[in-house]
């Protein structure tokens, strides 16, 4: 009987660490927190209060006179006790404007892919990190904020970044942010060709006091592999125009 509960007990414990669970959320702050006159306190309350592993931003300015020069993601990363990285995809108002991640663990690698493409109105950044959980599982997560002029465009987008992301097809990847296409589209079908969405179906994100439509998304890499154990649409229409994404989501080898 003991050697059975021993025996369980090592079972139990192999699948947890199998398991790589985090909570994520995605956040476009619309012109740099424009919204919010490009205060970070409210923005960095709502991600205290649900307390997520990464957060996934887009629209963020660093040192724009749009923004009175300030360092958004550094306050940011401040007051959440997080740590930050930029990925500037274009030069604005004397600073750059781009995406970001937040991190709740230290990342040992970040990369980025800047995305130009003919005919798209400005380029386009995704960026990534790669960080060791406490189990002693790796992951990486992005950050992405596509092209939005076509469906041909964001087709390209999705194509150019998928070059520089599976260039390493070893490290169970989340894909987090404003694809700026809805599910019934040809870029989103383009897109899960090779990445899973999770918690697909799960409701309208834009604009955020009255969504209908949805344009921001979690995605997964390897396919079949993730599944979302909570998934939540957060409208916060004095922050942006864009509702906010927290969920909870599980990566099983």
């Amino acid at each position: 009987m003991k050697r059975m509960f021993l025996t369980i007990c090592f079972i139990s414990l192999s699948l947890a660490l199998s398991a790589q669970s985090v909570r994520v959320m995605s956040m476009n702050i619309k012109e740099g927190g424009k919204p919010a006159l490009h205060r970070v306190a409210p923005y960095a309350e709502v991600i205290n209060e649900y307390k997520p592993d990464f957060v996934c931003l887009q629209e963020v300015d660093h040192r724009t006179m749009r923004n009175g020069g300030k360092d958004f993601l550094g306050e940011l990363a401040e007051k959440t006790g997080m740590f930050p990285y930029f990925c500037q995809s274009i030069v604005y108002q004397g600073g750059g404007f781009g995406v970001a991640i937040l991190s709740r663990y230290p990342f040992y690698k970040a990369q980025k892919q800047i995305a130009k493409i003919d005919g798209a109105r400005e380029d386009r950044a995704t960026g990534w990190v790669y960080v060791m959980l406490p189990n002693g599982k790796k992951i990486r997560v992005a950050s992405t904020h596509l092209a939005l002029e076509s469906e041909s465009i964001t087709s390209k987008n999705i194509a150019l970044l998928n070059a520089s992301i599976f260039e390493d097809k070893k490290t169970p990847t989340l894909l987090i942010g404003d694809f700026n296409c809805t599910p019934d589209s040809g870029p989103l079908e383009y897109a899960k060709i090779k990445w899973q969405e999770i918690g697909a179906g799960s409701g309208f994100t834009i604009p955020s006091d009255k969504p209908t439509r949805q344009l921001d998304y979690v995605m997964g890499y390897p396919k079949n592999k993730w599944h979302s154990k909570s998934y939540n649409i957060i409208a916060k229409p004095n922050l942006s125009d864009h509702c906010f994404i927290v969920a909870d989501v599980e990566y099983e080898e």
